[in-house]
């Protein structure tokens, strides 16, 4: 049985996830944001074992904790290559807050799936709040980075937004038929259909179907 457990940490802040399988106690962390030290502190005092890090997009705050979990673990980080470039110079960010920076080593972009460590993940690119923007997706759980959030979607004004390319991954989303508990990169989770419902974006693409 898979279980989730959210960390919010940082100035903005960012949602980072531990999820862990409750029997064998791996797990995967997912967008590890600045507190990397509080990651690894959850992380022992449930006796878990780190088998991967997911990056959801390459801005700094979803991957400038990675850094301290991938020494301390020995894990592979996975992420797009379109987004390399960014996670590689985290600690560069326009807002000057320190991190680290990251280094993806497994590309999602050729790929609708892979497993980890006792765990298969489903792919989705979504790019449009950046080039690289990908959502993973397990038994009935959805990890939608800064592509879709409660009643709303991540932003575009930022360098590698792109407009056309948001509203091209919220057409895909929209034609997912499965109710997924959506773990978002800021703020509150929320769950697919409820978003289909309410959200203003997603709405608009079920209407037109």
């Amino acid at each position: 049985m898979y279980e989730v457990k959210k960390i919010s940490a940082g100035i903005l802040p960012t949602n980072t996830y531990v999820l862990y399988d409750s029997q064998t106690k791996c797990c995967v962390v997912v967008d590890p944001a600045f507190d990397g030290d509080k990651i690894t502190k959850f992380i022992e005092e449930k006796g878990l074992k780190p088998v991967a890090v997911l990056l959801t997009h390459g801005h700094f705050d979803h991957c400038g904790g990675a850094k301290p979990i991938v020494e301390k673990y020995g894990v592979p980080v996975y992420g797009s290559e379109k987004d390399e470039a960014l996670a590689a110079s985290a600690s560069k960010n326009l807002w000057g807050v320190f991190c680290h920076d990251c280094k993806i080593t497994d590309y999602v972009d050729g790929i609708d799936s892979f497993s980890v460590g006792g765990f298969s993940f489903g792919v989705m690119k979504t790019p449009g709040h950046t080039p690289g923007g990908v959502c993973y997706f397990i038994d009935d759980i959805m990890f939608s980075g800064d592509t879709l959030f409660k009643e709303c979607i991540g932003r575009i004004d930022l360098p590698g937004g792109d407009y056309r390319e948001m509203m091209d991954s919220l057409s895909k989303i929209a034609l997912i038929d499965k109710n997924y508990k959506v773990y978002a990169g800021h703020e509150e989770d929320t769950d697919l259909f409820h978003e289909f419902r309410f959200n203003p974006y997603l709405s608009a693409f079920k209407r037109s179907k």
